[in-house]
């Protein structure tokens, strides 16, 4: 390593001491503002030593609305001079700043605020008061709206508000000219006069409050009546066959005012849809054969509204003996799958029958969907595999209807699942700060899918899932991992079988070096000794990494990390603490 030349320290007499003195311009500060309104722009105040030596500087103020920045410096400077209006009344305010020095006399600077006193306004509104009028459980009124104008001079900040819970008012706040919107809703009055106010306040203003009456006229609603046609319903159906076509109940209002009704019945196997409705409308009415034996049913659709009389109208569903016919296609079934696997796909049932029936299987493994129809249809046959046995399964499908039983066998034949890995363990060996170790691969034997997952940040499986036979390789990133040894645990699964691998990875300390420093002896009577000085960027030096006392002219450097160039220089301090600029700059890389 090339040696350092340490500088020698130059010394000289430094000038003899001078009494400072404190130079302010200008010699007096003024400020004006208006009450309550927005500060005064800043001032400067020029500060200047027109003696000899160093003026070290402070400057006070003796008033709260009155703020320095800085506060204090060293030699020629400027002090920022802000002033505060806050809540200071109309009137002209006095303060004075003092700039005072070490060795000098202090100088005051007065300071003047005026204040001038804040404009007034006056509030003016238009319409003097308001009248609305509604229907009891009608719509509410139009809107209405109230012109606030200021009349005054100034800026004027309005509040409105109201007392009563029909009434509302929008926006409730506002500043200057603007209009608020009065809002009324008669939801749940009774008929009648109701009477509030509007309160107008304006913070300031020579004529606040202002109110504003307001009154509101419900009228009582006018009472509707129920219309239906027809009269009475009635339908006809064969026992154990489709339902009968659906018919249609219209609904009027005879009377006044808004029709909201609700229609319902007292029988199981009659419906009405909708519910409910506002207005002129239709019910559609459907009735269901079901499990209903031949014979005649009555039932009633009672129709009901807000201050009208009920409606009642009668159902009447003749049901008529059946003949009923059933047929299944194929007339077997047959699946198979893996343990663990993918259920099989759905297989269909055609059903063929002039009447309803109802569907069911006697294996919770083979579920059906629909599990009833009428006339002709379709059944869904799924399989579930987790609720089957590994070897042969047998279920039947049952189709009854009109007192006639079909049935369709099932077979299912669920194979066994395998899955090995070629190693239970794996062992990963790498040093902190260098490159990751190589990837390394473990092969998968299996008859079916399977899915892979690790439970430690440093270590990557790719990929994720597979089928049938296949590969996983395991990565290593040492820059999540912890010095010494590391432990994780790659799972592999399929076919409801479990494999674990052991990871290991030894992640060892990087390796240190040493450099040594010499440099040339510096011949000053006064010299006390040494700094060293180290970077890892040329010229980017903080504090010295060692004060060497005496004149020893070399410094072993320790702990350098591979990979890295540092960079050196080193200076002569003398007794008096005094220290020599930096020697010429050396460098090395570890490796």
């Amino acid at each position: 390593m090339n040696q350092l030349i340490a500088p020698a320290r130059s010394s000289s007499t430094p000038p003899a001491n001078t009494t400072p003195v404190v130079g302010a311009s200008p010699a007096s500060l003024s400020f004006t503002a208006q009450q309550g309104g927005g500060n005064p722009a800043n001032q400067t105040l020029s500060l200047s030593n027109t003696g000899g030596g160093t003026l070290t500087w402070t400057a006070t103020d003796n008033a709260a609305w009155l703020t320095l920045s800085p506060a204090s410096g060293t030699g020629n400077g400027t002090v920022t001079v802000a002033v505060a209006t806050g809540s200071l009344t109309a009137g002209t305010h006095s303060g004075v700043i003092t700039v005072s020095a070490t060795g000098a006399t202090p100088v005051s600077v007065p300071v003047t605020f005026t204040v001038a006193a804040a404009p007034t306004p006056t509030m003016s509104h238009s319409p003097a008061s308001l009248s609305f009028t509604g229907i009891q459980g009608g719509t509410n009124p139009a809107n209405q709206a109230i012109t606030i104008s200021n009349a005054g001079s100034g800026t004027m900040n309005w509040t409105a508000s109201d007392t009563a819970s029909w009434l509302s008012v929008s926006p409730a706040s506002g500043t200057g000219n603007g209009a608020v919107t009065a809002s009324v809703n008669t939801s749940g009055l009774a008929a009648g006069t109701y009477n509030a106010a509007i309160t107008l306040t304006a913070t300031g203003a020579t004529n606040t409050p202002q109110t504003v009456p307001v009154s509101l006229t419900v009228t009582a609603a006018p009472v509707p009546v129920i219309g239906a046609s027809p009269a009475s319903l009635s339908f006809t159906a064969q026992q154990g066959g489709g339902n009968p076509a659906n018919q249609t109940l219209n609904l009027s209002n005879t009377g006044g005012g808004t029709l909201t009704w609700t229609a319902t019945d007292n029988a199981t196997w009659l419906s009405v849809s909708p519910a409910s409705g506002t207005g002129n409308g239709t019910v559609t009415v459907a009735v269901a054969t079901g499990s209903l034996t031949a014979g005649t049913y009555n039932g009633i659709i009672t129709l009901s509204a807000t201050g009208a009389a009920n409606v009642s109208l009668p159902v009447t569903f003749t049901v008529t003996p059946a003949s009923t016919s059933i047929s299944l296609s194929p007339s077997s079934l047959t699946y198979s799958g893996l343990q663990g696997g993918a259920d099989p796909a759905n297989q269909s049932l055609t059903v063929t029958s002039n009447g309803s029936w109802t569907a069911n299987s006697n294996s919770s493994w083979l579920v059906l969907s629909p599990t009833s129809g009428s006339g002709n249809g379709t059944i869904a046959a799924a399989v579930n595999l987790s609720g089957a046995s590994v070897g042969t399964n047998s279920a039947t499908i049952s189709v009854a209807g009109g007192g006639v039983t079909r049935t369709v066998s099932v077979t299912l034949t669920v194979s066994a699942a395998s899955l090995t890995v070629s190693s239970n363990s794996l062992t990963f060996t790498a040093t902190q700060g260098a490159a990751d170790p190589a990837s390394q691969t473990l092969s998968v034997t299996s008859n079916g899918t399977w899915t892979v997952s690790d439970n430690a940040s440093w270590i990557a499986v790719s990929p994720t899932s597979g089928s049938s036979n296949g590969s996983i390789v395991a990565s290593v990133n040492t820059s999540t991992a912890s010095l010494g040894s590391n432990s994780a645990v790659i799972t592999v699964t399929g076919g409801g079988i479990t494999r674990t691998v052991d990871v290991t990875l030894t992640l060892n300390a990087p390796a240190t070096s040493s450099a040594t420093l010499t440099w040339e002896a510096n011949g000053e009577n006064d010299l006390a000794g040494y700094r060293v000085y180290r970077a890892t960027a040329s010229g980017s030096y903080g504090a010295p990494i060692a004060t060497l006392t005496g004149n020893v002219t070399n410094y072993l450097a320790t702990g350098l990390q591979s990979g890295t160039t540092y960079f050196f220089v080193v200076t002569a301090y003398d007794s008096a603490g005094n220290e020599s600029v930096y020697s010429n700059e050396v460098s090395k890389s570890i490796f």
